[in-house]
């Protein structure tokens, strides 16, 4: 299995979603995860548009969704800021490790 990321922004609308197919798939009986429901999502959305294509109301949303600069930058920025905690969480444990051999080898 590939990893592509570790921080995926979700929009709040699409977050619904998934949570919801995630708690109907549990329903089902499946040992699902968050994961599992997003991938589940992606690949009805990829198999119906191989087979059937975008509808217009499709193809509308989906402009205005790439149109919506306010919501773009939100996404991107809490990737940002999700990145950025996690860079800063690893060097703080970093430099804890560091601190911990340090006072190690001093005594």
């Amino acid at each position: 299995m590939t990893i592509i990321k570790k921080t995926v922004a979700i929009h709040p609308v699409i977050d619904i979603y998934v949570r919801e197919t995630w708690a109907a798939l549990i329903k089902a009986g499946y040992d699902a995860t968050y994961s599992t429901a997003l991938n589940f999502m992606l690949l009805i959305a990829i198999m119906e548009t191989i087979t059937r294509g975008w509808s217009r109301e499709t193809t509308q949303v989906l402009q205005n969704f790439l149109k919506d600069e306010k919501t773009i930058e939100e996404l991107s920025m809490t990737e940002h800021l999700s990145k950025a905690v996690e860079y800063m969480t690893r060097e703080i444990i970093e430099n804890a490790r560091r601190m911990i051999e340090k006072t190690r080898k001093d005594q």
